[in-house]
């Protein structure tokens, strides 16, 4: 079937290498899996035979993505029966799918009961306990009440509940320090991000609204223009779905971001636009996120505003770009006019709009490229490296500006 060759190959790799050799394995099988499934072609030998935990979650990914377009070919797959050797985690997440679109009325008692013994343990897996915090409406609509109860005795539950609560916890002092005192990371993974660029993303709560983004070169300086003001770019992290953060297609967390090259093509033009997409990773997970906390100055280490990107990472999201899109906004009327929402992704602006062609998405990766004292060349793409964060400002109903900016001592 799907051999995982390539995937293979990059285990031996380190660094910037792994991350974009990774990337480009995932988001590939993941695209191969969604023409199986659409293919309809011996699905259940095929998706139910020989699959690692990598390849189950890639696959209930696909088919997760799939059903959310309504297409016919994952639909009619939702009526198999759930595969008894996957992974706990993926059999709930294709129960959960099972009942959002009514091809189940409740999970099998097989599955209800692995979850009890499961959620009695306090070993168990994070992933399970936020999945049924994620999607407990789902589950108690059809009598789950029993499992959300188990899942309730693990305080980590209230991570996802809380999340949206936790948004409004940057103070404008935490903001400006984000930005003038980050911390050194010459010891960050090795110094595998020293010579990159710092791009600090400002967005409001209400993620209809454009945000936008400031960046610092490797010599730690503001980017900025000709004329001395600083270099911006605006962009859009809002889900066309309106979905939370912590949920797939959500919009993207808040918190921190690497940002580890470029896909290897500008392909699915329609999708992601003419340029090639920027591949963002999560901070990887650490004992009581020391990672995380080394990128953050000490005003937010104990907070918890960037705590959203460590609940989608352990929930288990993937495949985040910032990318454009060949996409037309057609209503004017949208708050994020003329962008077009994403999956989930970082969206850029692109195509010509009342005589005004928008290439944002190649100003981005020029103005990197250019920050990190490269020439700005289709082979310098793929060195494009750096640290993303994500901050929600404020809830206030308008784009992010650089006068809010300058409000808080940005400038």
């Amino acid at each position: 079937m799907f051999k995982l060759m390539s995937l293979a190959f990059v285990v031996g790799l380190t660094g910037s290498v792994w991350a974009t050799s990774s990337s480009v394995v995932e988001e590939t099988l993941y695209h191969d899996f969604q023409k199986v499934i659409l293919s309809q072609n011996k699905l259940k030998t095929k998706s139910f035979v020989g699959f690692s935990s990598f390849d189950q979650s890639l696959f209930v990914d696909a088919l997760w993505d799939l059903a959310d377009e309504n297409s016919p070919a994952a639909l009619d797959f939702l009526n198999n029966e759930i595969p008894l050797h996957y992974d706990l985690a993926q059999k709930l997440r294709l129960g959960i799918l099972r009942i959002k679109y009514k091809r189940a009325a409740y999970l099998p008692n097989e599955l209800n009961n692995e979850l009890t013994t499961a959620l009695q343990s306090p070993a168990v897996d994070l992933k399970i306990i936020y999945l049924i915090a994620a999607y407990e409406d789902d589950l108690a609509r059809s009598g789950h009440t029993n499992i959300i109860d188990l899942a309730k005795t693990h305080p980590q539950y209230f991570d996802v509940k809380d999340d949206q609560e936790t948004m409004n916890d940057l103070t404008e002092d935490m903001v400006a320090d984000l930005y003038y005192e980050t911390p050194d990371i010459t010891t960050y993974m090795n110094g595998e991000y020293v010579k990159s660029v710092k791009i600090f993303m400002f967005c409001r709560s209400n993620r209809l609204y454009p945000c936008l983004m400031v960046m610092k070169n490797v010599h730690g300086e503001a980017v900025r223009l000709e004329d001395g003001t600083l270099w911006s770019n605006p962009s859009l992290a809002s889900s066309a779905k309106g979905l939370p953060s912590y949920s797939r297609n959500g919009n993207t967390p808040q918190g921190i971001h690497t940002i580890d090259s470029v896909m290897p093509s500008a392909d699915a033009q329609m999708s992601f636009g003419k340029f090639r997409r920027m591949i963002l990773n999560f901070i990887p997970k650490s004992s009581n996120e020391v990672l995380m906390k080394s990128l953050l100055p000490a005003s937010s280490q104990e907070s918890d505003w960037w705590r959203s990107a460590v609940v989608s990472r352990d929930m288990g999201r993937n495949l985040l770009r910032i990318h454009g899109t060949g996409k037309i906004n057609v209503d004017k009327q949208t708050p994020y006019y003329p962008f077009m929402r994403t999956s989930g992704c970082i969206a850029q602006r692109e195509n010509t709009y009342e005589g005004v062609t928008f290439k944002d998405q190649r100003n981005l990766l020029d103005s990197v490229m250019k920050a990190m004292d490269l020439a700005a060349t289709y082979e310098n793409e793929t060195q494009a490296k750096g640290i993303l964060y994500l901050m929600e400002i404020d809830d206030k109903n308008a784009p992010v500006t650089l006068e809010d900016l300058s409000l808080r001592g940005i400038e």
